[in-house]
């Protein structure tokens, strides 16, 4: 590896003074040595973050944003800063040895720990951070990790600690290219950040970005794909039905039927909520993603191993929902358990609507108050001034999670 310059230019005839000052130069030196490394090192693990957050998160964040999805960017926004910190942290430790096999130790624990990144991420990361900046889904599971996700978790988990046995073999090189390209007068006057600043050297900290791709191509593969393609069907649907009708939906062999049924209530204007994995193994997906459109419309679509496979009218069963709760409320019966589909409601919910029967008078609308990812919160609102506020979740069946009673 590189060596010390100074240290072995000390002889035992100098005089003391040239001696303490040639051992102090010598120490400056190394610890210049040292810091133009590490800073290096921790600069081609930043980098290396970065082309990995931007590859999986930002990608998943551009094609998100283009179908309408909630929440698009809010992997990117979380996993950015983590990315580059845990990146960071590994290329700065790796420049600790000149050892290869200590480079290599520190990056294949690295980036086995950005695969568990993306594995749990999209998942309880997001469901945390929308639950702090809405209270009312705090602590709630919005994205659930499923036990698809628990199997796909450690191939990409296995799959990224192989390929930061490259990374570990490719920094020393890298590092050591950057030293030698610096020049000793850049190493010389160079301070702080304009030491990496130089188009010189700065291309040799990419070279863990092609790495960093196939990292990201690993995680998309097994998180990614199961995650972007049911809402991008929905939006393909959509926007085929609202350019060409059922023409073109028929020409390009899309869901005919949804866009029949369904295709005249269809606005520019809305928003998808990935509701719930049904059903994930190793070869079928089947994802259910809400589209609820400015006009009060709600499409329920059911997605099959990225194939869109039917879609309903959701909303039609919002009023339906809410009148059985009510009616149970004022006459303390069970009349949910007599619709088609059955609402699964539990001791607590019924309690409340008992307790709140006096407030559950006279006539009422039923209003979509808000959704995040499979959550959904409807409201009964009566022209006394008193509201029913009631939390439902899940397809089969339906569970009514909570309900509040708001008196005038």
């Amino acid at each position: 590896m590189l060596s010390l310059p100074g240290i072995l230019s000390m002889t035992t005839y100098q005089p003391l003074k040239h001696q303490t000052t040639s051992a102090a130069r010598a120490f400056g030196e190394s610890r210049s040595i040292q810091r133009i490394l590490r800073g290096g090192g921790a600069l081609f693990g930043i980098v290396y973050g970065l082309c990995f957050a931007l590859f999986l998160w930002g990608r998943d964040g551009l094609l998100l944003a283009q179908s309408a999805a909630e929440w698009p960017w809010l992997s990117l926004i979380l996993g950015l800063p983590t990315a580059l910190l845990i990146g960071g942290i590994a290329g700065w430790v790796a420049t600790l040895s000149s050892s290869a096999a200590w480079s290599v130790v520190v990056w294949v624990f690295a980036n086995a720990a950005l695969g568990w990144l993306a594995g749990h991420l999209p998942c309880e990361g997001v469901s945390f951070a929308i639950g702090f900046l809405d209270p009312r889904v705090s602590g709630l599971e919005l994205i659930p990790f499923t036990p698809y996700h628990e199997t796909a978790l450690w191939v990409v988990i296995g799959g990224l600690a192989l390929i930061g046995l490259a990374l570990g073999l490719a920094q020393p090189y890298a590092i050591e290219a950057f030293w030698d390209r610096l020049g000793s007068e850049a190493r010389a006057k160079s301070r702080g950040l304009r030491l990496f600043l130089n188009f010189k050297v700065l291309p040799l900290v990419l070279w863990g970005a092609p790495l960093a791709l196939i990292s990201a191509v690993v995680a998309i593969l097994m998180f990614s794909s199961y995650r972007i393609a049911p809402p991008r069907q929905v939006h393909h649907l959509i926007q085929t039905t609202l350019a060409g009708g059922e023409a073109r939906v028929q020409a390009e062999g899309l869901n005919q039927y949804a866009a029949q049924r369904y295709g005249a209530r269809f606005t520019p204007v809305y928003v998808q909520h990935f509701n719930h994995p049904y059903r994930a193994t190793d070869t079928v997906h089947t994802i259910y993603v809400d589209t609820a459109f400015d006009n009060g419309f709600v499409m329920r679509c059911c997605v099959v191993s990225g194939t869109l496979s039917s879609c309903d009218d959701v909303s039609a069963l919002y009023p339906v929902w809410m009148e059985s709760l009510v009616a149970g409320g004022r006459a303390g019966t069970q009349p949910w358990k007599e619709l088609p589909q059955e609402l699964r409601v539990g001791a607590e919910v019924e309690a409340i609507l008992a307790q709140g029967k006096d407030a559950l008078a006279g006539d009422f609308s039923v209003h979509r108050a808000v959704q995040h990812g499979g959550v959904l919160w409807l409201e009964a609102r009566f022209t006394s001034g008193a509201a029913l506020t009631c939390r439902f979740r899940g397809l089969y069946p339906v569970m009514v999670e909570a309900c509040e009673v708001t008196r005038p």
